[in-house]
């Protein structure tokens, strides 16, 4: 058992089941882990709103990335310990202009006061699916117009609709702000035919934050261990000593890791690090 080894794992496709959940079992087992002095994290393009509810009774006394790496928080209170650049509003209002008389559905991410989620409307199966997976959740709101206010920050926003749709948007912001943006395009993993295209600040995205965490914690980066199954762990992938995919991970993301073990819904990350822990 090497202590000095740092664990990351994303949550969705890699860590929780397939229906986003995380039994109480596993919540157990992972403690049990962390208690023997496993250092263990998360690094999620989930919100804290969002991931606490989930996880809520597991250990987690390490900083965790949230939402793709715009920010490094304390889970057990929601404290921001660090965070990226925020996108600017003129580079969202160039989106809209892309996609609204396109009638695709823009989803803005925001944080002031509060964390906020706006969205006009919900037209297709993919976003619908994504509005109602997000049911209870207090940042959802809908609204008649885009309006911001002066000390909102934009961390990020989402357009979930066909291949083609989507395409040409991608391809225009991706010319018109390749210095502003860093862009995820990929099929959505629950929704077959529909795409994510999501955006944050070219600054924002796991590998980074991951970086700022192994300066906090003093942990050579060679000594981390991260596990994902997404274009978005790509960046983790790429800084981290050992890189490790779920088998249900997409083609690039496996063929980018040192290993591939089982599929996320058989708890493959947690039988891991407990045959590396408990078996060895």
């Amino acid at each position: 058992m090497d202590k000095d080894l740092l664990y990351v794992s994303d949550l969705d496709g890699t860590l929780l089941l397939s229906d986003g959940s995380f039994p109480e079992d596993y919540k157990r087992r992972l403690n049990r882990l962390i208690d023997m002095g496993m250092r263990f994290t998360i690094a999620t393009a989930r919100n804290y709103d969002s991931a606490h509810p989930i996880l809520n009774g597991l250990n987690l006394n390490l900083p965790v990335i949230l939402f793709n790496g715009v920010y490094l928080v304390d889970f057990n209170n929601g404290r921001i310990l660090e965070h990226s650049h925020s996108i600017e509003k003129t580079v969202v209002e160039s989106m809209l202009k892309l996609a609204l008389p396109q009638g695709i559905d823009p989803f803005i991410y925001t944080f002031g006061e509060k964390h906020k989620l706006y969205y006009q409307n919900a037209t297709n199966p993919g976003s619908q699916a994504y509005v109602k997976s997000l049911e209870g959740d207090g940042r959802l709101s809908q609204v008649k117009h885009f309006e911001f206010q002066e000390e909102e920050k934009i961390s990020g926003f989402l357009l979930i609709d066909t291949h083609d749709r989507l395409e040409p948007i991608y391809r225009s912001l991706q010319e018109k702000h390749f210095d502003h943006l860093n862009l995820y395009f990929a099929e959505d993993v629950s929704m077959k035919g529909y795409y994510w295209l999501q955006s944050f600040h070219q600054e924002a995205s796991k590998g980074n934050m991951l970086e700022i965490l192994a300066r906090k914690l003093e942990i050579p980066l060679e000594r981390i261990v991260v596990f994902g199954d997404y274009l978005n762990d790509l960046d983790m992938f790429q800084v981290a000593g050992r890189a490790i995919a779920v088998e249900n991970a997409l083609p690039e993301v496996k063929e980018s890791a040192h290993e591939v073990i089982g599929s996320n819904s058989h708890g493959a990350v947690l039988q891991y690090l407990e045959f590396i822990f408990l078996e060895k």
